[in-house]
């Protein structure tokens, strides 16, 4: 299942999603600001004991949440799985371990250039368990395509899962394949080292190369400044023209007030679709693009979401707005009832059975063993409570964590302390 939504920026959604990474994608609207693993896998530290979750008897048509073991847990590092593999790294080998357990070696690496990969430069390597799993898995995790990084004597390229080489390795950094790829590089400029970015298609053409060079390569956009004059003009993947003028600043980057998404953009509040046309919106603030190029609005009530002519497709009611999937549908969640609900790419709901969501509760102390813990309840599509887990990671509070929601056969990531990880999948209810 896709759900890897576009995360709303912000160190308080990134830390909600550090306890609950891998749950089947990321939180498009927080509703606040923002595989295979046995339970005793572990990084650097001894597991420790952790009590089983509590599981509620199962619902009609609802979901359960089942443990499963793979060999994960004896790799030093490794991310989720994604399209039936995990990228994997121990004893200076990485390659792509799949769902079943198969391992295919695809080059050496030290472990200082892990975290390097980053087109952005933005490292976490000797973080905690879990946000090194989060991390890695933004940047190795394998996409539909299959095409991955490759790495080979400091410089990266792109490699299928056979090993065979379809981007030459000439970078410095890279970006995840998706769309399009994003690469930097050194050059001379004069009296002075400075990075040049080549935006490359997934055969390994350059499309563009520049100082002034951005890509987004999962939703496929890229814009670059050739005049260097702040005014960068924002390109499709198919180099058809979105906007004339795209605000980036530093590190050749999106300005905070434009943001890209897969069905347009957003730009200090006013919506375009991929041509370039700007929506309705009918006054309201737009925080976002769901199906349809259909604006996505705040109120007091909640999120929303328009047609593109203005008018109210779903009312201000919700706490959560999935990324579009394949066939033009999104996810949302009641915000009173907890429910989940999806709609066709025309708005239409749709019933197709079991689906589920997570979210914390306040943190309380263990009495018993006088730790600190977090309650982390598994609830059905109508809001009814799967399971209940306990973790002792620091959430700071009472919130709701948007985490996704999860169909039958997907991965859920659940991290009881620092340093320990088990891994569920969800089947249906017998």
């Amino acid at each position: 299942m896709k759900l890897n939504a576009l995360l709303a920026r912000g160190a308080a959604a990134a830390l909600a999603c550090a306890l609950l990474a891998g749950c089947g994608g990321q939180t498009v609207f927080p509703s606040v600001p923002e595989d295979q693993t046995p339970s005793s896998a572990v990084s650097g530290q001894e597991a420790q004991p952790t009590p089983e979750p509590t599981a509620a008897p199962a619902a009609q048509g609802a979901l359960e949440l089942t443990e499963r073991e793979s060999a994960l847990g004896s790799y030093e590092l490794f991310t989720m799985f994604s399209n039936g593999y995990a990228w994997v790294w121990a004893n200076g080998e990485a390659g792509y371990l799949s769902e079943d357990g198969q391992y295919t070696p695809l080059y050496s690496i030290p472990r200082e250039d892990i975290f390097n990969i980053d087109v952005e430069q933005m490292t976490t390597d000797g973080f905690t368990l879990q946000q090194n799993v989060e991390k890695l898995s933004e940047l190795y995790s394998c996409p539909e395509s299959g095409i991955v990084p490759f790495y080979k004597d400091g410089l990266w390229g792109y490699c299928d899962l056979s090993g065979n080489v379809l981007v030459q390795p000439a970078y410095i950094h890279i970006s995840p394949m998706g769309q399009l790829g994003w690469g930097a590089r050194e050059g001379d400029a004069g009296s002075e080292w400075i990075y040049y970015y080549d935006v490359i298609e997934p055969d390994g053409s350059v499309i563009v190369s520049g100082k002034n060079c951005w890509c987004d390569p999962r939703n496929g956009y890229y814009f670059v400044d050739e005049s260097g004059d702040g005014g960068a003009v924002l390109y499709n993947a198919d180099s058809s023209v979105v906007l004339e003028e795209a605000p980036y600043g530093f590190g050749n980057c999106p300005m905070p007030d434009f943001t890209t998404w897969e069905e347009g953009v957003v730009v200090s509040g006013v919506p375009y679709d991929r041509t370039g046309a700007k929506l309705s919106t009918d006054g309201r603030k737009i925080v976002g693009l769901s199906a349809g190029s259909r604006p996505v609005f705040q109120d007091e009530g909640g999120f929303g979401i328009l047609n593109t002519n203005g008018s109210v497709a779903v009312p201000d009611s919700l706490s959560y707005i999935s990324d579009v999937m394949a066939d033009g549908s999104v996810y949302v969640q009641e915000k009173d009832t907890g429910a989940l609900c999806h709609y066709d790419g025309e708005m239409n709901a749709l019933d197709d059975g079991a689906l589920a969501r997570a979210k914390t509760g306040e943190r309380y102390i263990d009495e018993e063993r006088i730790v600190p813990i977090t309650p982390v309840e598994i609830c059905d599509q109508s809001g009814r409570q799967i399971a209940l887990m306990e973790s002792e990671v620091e959430m700071g509070g009472a919130f709701t964590v948007s985490c996704g929601v999860l169909k039958a056969g997907d991965w859920f990531y659940f991290y009881p302390t620092d340093s320990t990880v088990q891994t569920y999948q969800f089947t249906s209810a017998k």
